[in-house]
């Protein structure tokens, strides 16, 4: 059933409508909570706040936009809050750069899919949550600073050093699996 007829029927009421659009759209909204949440059961509390909030505010999409991408965009939302609400406000965002930082060509491709997520989950909350933002989600500087209520030079240091930490990570991790060396960029 296509996404119109799914909402049109659900907004009547249809329980198995309402099934079929969670079902649809519940796994790739799950991998997207996770991204942000720490904790998977903080990952699913979010995707249920989501959901709630998409079918209240069902009647409000527009038919000529994308629902998987407004849906997206709720859970994102969502996922923001509980962070500002649970974490987020005990953790204070580092303004300042650390110029002293040399990227270098690593050994990502090297990694798998899996890999590369457990090293994202791993970074601190403000750093983890800007990465997704830009990286992930494509969100601008401007966005980010508004949606987390913090300056654009704050996004643009958190960010920069989620790359740090991921990198030095990925370094790490290369070298105790005996990946072959990389060369430093010139």
């Amino acid at each position: 059933m296509e996404d119109h007829l799914l909402v049109k029927n659900s907004l009547q009421g249809d329980q198995k409508a309402c099934k079929a659009l969670f079902d649809r759209y519940a796994p790739t909204m799950m991998a997207l909570c996770n991204r942000y949440m720490i904790h998977s059961a903080e990952a699913e509390d979010a995707l249920q706040e989501g959901f709630i909030k998409v079918f209240q505010y069902l009647g409000t999409w527009k038919k000529d936009g994308n629902l998987g991408a407004w849906i997206r965009r709720i859970m994102v939302n969502t996922c923001l809050t509980k962070l500002k609400a649970n974490e987020l406000k005990n953790l204070p965002f580092e303004s300042t750069m650390d110029s002293n930082y040399k990227e270098e060509a690593i050994g990502i491709s090297e990694l798998s899919y899996h890999e590369i997520e457990l090293l994202i989950e791993s970074l601190p909350t403000g750093y983890r949550t800007v990465f997704n933002l830009v990286v992930i989600e494509g969100y601008s500087y401007p966005e980010i600073a508004q949606l987390l209520q913090i300056t654009e030079s704050t996004c643009r240091s958190q960010f920069f050093k989620a790359k740090k930490q991921l990198a030095n990570q990925i370094i790490k991790l290369n070298s105790t699996i005996n990946i072959s060396a990389y060369e430093p960029l010139a």
